[in-house]
């Protein structure tokens, strides 16, 4: 293999646009692991029990029809189906004449996902436990995390609960699957075992993927959040046993951040998100999440498709969050955590809420009744700020 034109594979050059090389890479995961960590089932989410029937009727039959109640993510949601369903290629039988510098190989696999459009890219080794206990063939040695940022405007267009907000999360998937599914296909063909995990086809959780290659921290939402763009984001993985030179997990703060900053637990519609200290949660420390009070709030959403308020109103998903805005960051903290806090800082002036959700709502209400499409109901800002000013009283 000829290297005179590939000094990118070989030196330390930036591959994507955000700065992910600046953060602070730590040797384990700023997650507390104080046990085992148990393999999980993909019956254990709110919204697989949802659909079980294990918290109610009403719950069952709203979620059977969760994908389908909105025109427009019943169109993303199908589409997505038919990328989880592509049909990819066997592995060949003889492996291509790449090096075998894990090093090397690297750096051309995430210099193929930025080429395919995301917006980071993380390497780490699969854990075990990061398998759902229902995949017996998933013993695959590295995980390529592809994280692909929200439309920023769109999440400033809606209160975070409305008909567009679970379009705006498919439209994040459908970037995810097609880059997973592609790569998964370039692997394949040059001889190396690889699988996608995307919406539609989980072998694995994603989250535990996420902070394990270096591409955000837990959260008090109960998710992982990235330093760059909050926790608006989706992310697929490619499985693969191409020897892969790894990431480090990152610390940027957040841990600390979390503990004192409690925004999205006050603004958590159902109050799932808690306000108290982390608690012990399948071997590792974190912040008690109730997923059957967020799933609920999720599937009997009566003006919308899904809840993301969580997302939209924490701090670190902030206006500055385009690569452009991280252009002359040099790695300081304090710099983003200044950041954070002039937009935590503005949430509360604005009473959480946005100019943009006053005039830039650009979709339709729109709802499937039977086999007819009628108007739907819309977000009533009236008893958030009713709320807003009772807390404002309480304060005083």
């Amino acid at each position: 293999m000829d290297f005179q034109f590939r000094d990118i594979l070989l030196n330390d050059a930036k591959l994507g646009p955000y700065p992910l090389e600046k953060l602070r890479h730590v040797d384990k995961p700023t997650t507390e692991y104080v046990g085992e960590i148990k393999r999980r089932s993909q019956r254990e989410s709110g919204m697989a029990r949802a659909l079980a029937s294990e918290v109610g009727k009403k719950m069952r039959e709203s979620g059977v029809m969760f994908f389908d109640r909105d025109p427009l993510c019943s169109a993303l949601s199908s589409f997505q189906s038919f990328i989880a369903t592509y049909s990819l290629p066997e592995v060949a039988d003889y492996k291509a004449p790449i090096p075998d510098d894990p090093r090397v190989l690297a750096r051309h696999i995430k210099s193929l996902g930025y080429f395919l459009g995301a917006d980071m890219i993380g390497i780490c080794p699969l854990p075990e436990s990061a398998v759902f206990m229902e995949e017996t063939n998933c013993d695959y040695k590295y995980a390529i995390v592809l994280l692909n940022a929200k439309k920023a405007y769109i999440t400033r267009q809606s209160y975070g609960r409305e008909w567009i907000d679970d379009p705006c999360s498919f439209q994040s998937y459908q970037r995810c699957a097609c880059q997973a599914q592609v790569m998964t296909s370039y692997l394949r063909q040059i001889g190396w075992r690889a699988d996608s995990s995307i919406v539609g086809k989980y072998p694995t959780l994603l989250p535990q993927l996420v902070i394990e290659s270096g591409l955000g921290e837990e959260s008090r939402t109960g998710i992982a959040l990235n330093p760059f763009v909050g926790a608006s984001f989706k992310v697929s993985a490619v499985l693969t046993d191409l020897p892969l030179e790894c990431d480090k997990p990152i610390d940027f703060g957040l841990q600390d951040y979390c503990s004192n900053c409690k925004i999205c637990a006050e603004q958590c519609p159902t109050q799932a998100i808690s306000y108290g200290e982390k608690e012990e949660h399948n071997g590792y420390m974190k912040w008690k999440h109730d997923g059957v009070r967020c799933a609920t709030g999720v599937i009997t959403n009566p003006i919308g498709n899904i809840c993301q308020r969580c997302t939209k109103i924490c701090p670190w998903n902030r206006r500055d969050s385009s690569p452009e805005c991280f252009a002359d960051w040099d790695g300081d903290i304090k710099a983003l955590h200044d950041s954070v806090n002039q937009q935590a800082a503005l949430r509360r002036d604005s009473d959480f809420v946005e100019p943009e959700e006053h005039s830039e709502k650009w979709w339709f209400p729109l709802k499937r009744d039977g086999n007819t499409i009628v108007e739907a109901q819309e977000f009533d800002y009236e008893p958030h700020y009713r709320r807003m000013r009772k807390l404002h009283h309480r304060e005083e």
